[in-house]
């Protein structure tokens, strides 16, 4: 057995389940997931490099997406409870937040094209404003 990393806060949890700097895979990036507790917002950035795709594997949550030069924000909601389930693909540059919706804790599950780097990362505040 291989320990995970668990990064914890008041938010809930965030794994990083696989990583390509892991030496025992053949594939690019990371998938990791996220736990939001009822209400919780995560996100409220963007990158500049890294492409990342989103689904809810169980809860109901909120996604905002909007281009950081402005325009049009969109609003997608996944609920697990839903016959299929959606992937939303984010593209650098587009901005991101996340909202817990539903009455019980949320999973997130991503994969994103690059290992997240924790002593300088490709991530940028952006407050995505409706």
């Amino acid at each position: 057995m291989d320990p995970i990393p668990k990064h914890a806060d008041e938010r809930g949890f965030l794994i990083e389940f696989l990583r390509e700097d892991e030496q025992f895979l053949n594939f690019i990036g990371q998938i990791y997931l996220a736990t939001f507790r009822p209400g919780d917002v995560r996100g409220n950035h963007y990158h500049n490099h890294k492409t990342e795709v989103f689904t809810v594997v169980k809860g109901k949550m909120k996604f905002l997406l909007q281009h950081i030069s402005g325009g049009e924000i969109r609003e997608v909601v996944i609920d697990s409870n839903m016959e299929t389930l959606d992937r939303i693909v984010v593209e650098p540059g587009y901005a991101h937040t996340f909202i817990n919706t539903g009455g019980e804790e949320a999973i997130l599950l991503a994969w994103g094209d690059q290992t997240h780097d924790h002593s300088g990362p490709d991530q940028h505040h952006f407050v995505i404003q409706k």
